[in-house]
């Protein structure tokens, strides 16, 4: 019984320093619903609770930078494709 109650101590103070860290690092003019040092005192003294409110609630949200799509032209919607086609076709052959 002492080792789960030692394994559960372990995993708050690992939740807690980690939720710890991760508001040092945050910038404070992202993170949600409650001021830096609010998040703070509530990871410390709400544990394990305070630390998962702030993953849930407080966590800046992740900023996704979205990669724009490559445009696929069609052969015959593509000018320089044509260009070259007309090209072709205008060249004589050099069958001799």
């Amino acid at each position: 019984m002492a080792s789960v109650f030692v394994l559960l101590l372990l995993l708050d103070l690992a939740l807690v320093i980690i939720a710890l860290v991760d508001c040092l690092r945050a910038d404070e003019n992202e993170i949600r619903t409650a001021p830096w040092t609010a998040w703070m005192f509530a990871i410390l003294l709400i544990s394990p609770f305070g630390a998962i409110a702030w993953f849930v609630k407080g966590r800046p949200v992740p900023k996704v930078q979205l990669r724009p799509r490559p445009v696929f032209v069609a052969p015959d919607d593509n000018p320089d494709f044509l260009t070259s086609l007309a090209a072709a076709i205008r060249r004589p052959d050099d069958e001799s």
